[in-house]
């Protein structure tokens, strides 16, 4: 490969968002060079190696522990540029209707896919299951593609340019660059863009589970304090959950058996769906809300979680990040031949359409979180009515489907 190469669009990061944005970035006819950072690539492979991981190392033939709810706006937009075809449409799980369980609450706030005329309320799906279908897209379109990359320097040194310099001497100038590369974004770091962070003080639990009694595609999410399970549909019968809870008690529940842990889980679910056999062993992540003071720097672009790092309960992390590539690829299609797609007040316009989204989403579940973190029981019975109240509401039960499945 030659040491020099030009483009319209570096992309740095090759997670789902990253791929997806070279693909849909391809696709509006931009030259595009795809580049998994050596650092992100030396973190998978430790993550795989360590005794907590949040991707299991297993053939694909076996169930996927890391899995994400994709609303019907993402489907949509994967259909659009070519990767939903890839897909293995056998392991899908189907989300018909969401029951939210507050407290000790008896009866759930019930979100049927009716209630606001959708045939469906989202997808549950394999992290193997997409990354294997965003591959296969991609190596159908002129993409170039460099792995295990050692960053070394991002300089302005060309006119209108923006060039990266790779440790073995290789260079990329293009107009602008588009940054994936996580939470830990060296694109970022080599910016004077900060973030701000909030933890948590929170682990979140992940592990698949057989259960005995049908989930009928039902999403099944309990709310207490500190603590939020979701049991959420996936094909044959089993169910990914997703637990997150106070650091102390997830090294409890990290420590025992998954044996021990199903029975843990049967109990606090209620035993809705009757008893839970484990599908391997229980891995971790740690949680926090992650926000980029700037979502544009000189020439880039920051996206998905090098942008923003949400909490899994609203179930919006990687759809939030699909929809910075929707908008990117939105702008960039709309624009004459002759404009610089690096240039800053192009860059502002998807900033300010992506921030009211962002801010949102970080209202939504830094709300949740401290609502369900109450331990007064007026506060409680207040969240009770509220649910009752709600259940009777056919247009704010339409409201809140409309935006959740964006």
């Amino acid at each position: 490969m030659s040491k020099l190469l030009s483009a319209d669009i570096v992309m740095v990061g090759a997670g789902l968002v990253g791929l997806s944005a070279a693909i849909a970035l391809a696709m509006a006819h931009k030259k595009v060079v795809l580049i998994e950072p050596k650092l992100i690539s030396m973190h998978k492979e430790n993550l795989e190696k360590s005794t907590d991981i949040t991707i299991e190392k297993t053939e694909y033939t076996d169930w996927d522990a890391r899995v994400y709810a994709l609303t019907p706006g993402s489907i949509a937009w994967l259909e659009s540029i070519g990767v939903w075809a890839f897909v293995d449409k056998s392991r899908l799980g189907t989300v018909s209707q969401m029951q939210l369980w507050a407290n000790d609450k008896i009866e759930p706030l019930i979100l049927k896919d009716g209630d606001a005329h959708l045939n469906k309320l989202g997808l549950i799906i394999e992290n193997k299951n997409l990354m294997q279908a965003l591959w296969q897209q991609i190596n159908k379109l002129d993409v170039t593609i460099i792995k295990h990359a050692d960053l070394d320097k991002l300089d302005y040194s060309t006119a209108n340019k923006i060039t990266l310099t790779l440790n073995n001497a290789q260079t990329i100038t293009a107009n602008l660059i588009v940054a994936a590369d996580g939470v830990s974004s060296w694109v970022r770091s080599q910016t004077n863009v900060g973030v701000v962070i909030k933890s948590y003080d929170q682990t979140a639990i992940i592990a698949n589970f057989k259960v005995d009694i049908s989930h009928q595609n039902i999403a099944n999410q309990w709310f207490k304090s500190h603590d939020t399970l979701a049991l959420l549909p996936l094909a044959d019968g089993l169910v990914s959950m997703v637990w997150s809870v106070a650091n102390l008690k997830a090294a409890q529940l990290l420590s025992i058996s998954p044996e021990h842990l199903a029975e843990e889980v049967f109990k606090h679910s209620r035993g809705i769906l009757g008893q839970l056999t484990p599908l391997g062993q229980a891995h971790s992540f740690a949680l926090n809300q992650q926000t980029a003071n700037h979502l544009i720097a000189n020439r880039i672009v920051f996206v998905g979680d090098s942008a923003h790092q949400v909490h899994p309960l609203a179930g919006q992390g990687v759809n939030l990040g699909f929809r910075d590539v929707m908008q990117l690829q939105q702008l960039i299609t709309k624009v004459h031949a002759m404009q610089d797609i690096g240039e800053h007040s192009f860059l502002r316009r998807f900033e300010r359409n992506r921030r009211v989204d962002i801010v949102a989403i970080n209202t939504l579940t830094s709300g949740l979180d401290w609502l369900f973190s109450r331990e007064y029981g007026t506060l409680n019975a207040g969240i009770n009515w509220g649910f009752a109240q709600i259940n009777k509401q056919s247009i704010v039960k339409k409201l809140l489907i409309q935006a959740a499945t964006a």
